[in-house]
């Protein structure tokens, strides 16, 4: 565990800070999934008079921010205590930290962090017509633990989910899928080296299902000893009106809703 010391930069002088938890060409720290990242943060006032800190903001919700003390005197410094939850994370993490003073006059201190997360399983959206055995490059199809679809009640065979569930310890399988509702149904399949398939898609396409949102839960049980069970969120919006929606030339469109 680091400690970095800040200083507390007037607004008319602002220069560099040194407020990282690793040197800018370092190597952060890799830690294994579920294991929180802390970090100590000294914030050193060099001002003469005393510094309230009265606000600290993340970028991340998962961040826990405790400040000691609050009120910083001439000279004196403050220990920043951060916690980082990394359950269901992978890869390079970047936060930033926002310190704001009670003086108008004075900077906030901007706190960015590194460090690398080694997944216990990585659960991973797979895009239609994409290959499933490597992992997705684009991180926005990575880490996904939440699966929203939208279909009409009359075109439930466009339901289509596809998840690429890896792990690299030796032997790793998917043991099963638990779902207690009737709208979905899935499958598994072994794609080799530590890499697996599941599929979700709807159990009776002929079915007459009511026009609502369904919010279920759907776990995937593993031979993992840190991850042996996976809960899912799965959301299933089922609407006549889906894909007849208005779109406006003058908003972007929105991001593929995946598989």
């Amino acid at each position: 565990m680091k400690i970095a010391a800040l200083l507390w930069s007037a607004l008319a002088v602002l220069g560099a800070v040194e407020n990282t938890n690793v040197a800018p060409d370092a190597v952060p720290p890799v830690l294994e999934e579920g294991v929180p990242f802390t970090e100590y943060i000294t914030v050193r006032n060099p001002h003469q008079r005393a510094v309230k800190i009265t606000q600290l903001d993340s970028t991340c919700t998962c961040t826990r921010l405790i400040l000691h003390p609050e009120l910083i005197p001439p000279g004196g410094t403050a220990i920043l205590d951060v916690a980082i939850d990394t359950a269901n994370r992978s890869g390079r993490q970047e936060i930033q930290i926002s310190l704001f003073a009670s003086d108008p006059e004075l900077a906030p201190i901007e706190v960015p962090l590194r460090w690398d997360v080694h997944p216990a399983v990585t659960i991973d959206v797979i895009r239609p017509g994409a290959v499933p055995k490597p992992r997705p490059e684009d991180r926005a199809w990575l880490d996904v633990y939440k699966f929203v679809s939208r279909e009409r009640p009359d075109e439930l065979h466009r339901l289509r989910k596809r998840i690429r569930v890896a792990s690299d310890i030796p032997g790793f399988r998917v043991e099963g899928i638990d779902y207690p509702g009737s709208l979905w149904a899935f499958t598994s399949l072994d794609l080799g080296d530590g890499v697996w398939l599941v599929s979700g898609k709807a159990r009776d396409k002929d079915a007459s299902v009511a026009e609502q949102a369904y919010e279920e839960r759907v776990v995937i049980r593993t031979n993992h000893p840190k991850k042996a069970t996976i809960p899912l969120v799965w959301i299933t919006v089922i609407d006549k009106e889906t894909g007849q929606e208005a779109v406006d030339p003058l908003m972007p469109l929105p991001p593929p809703a995946g598989p």
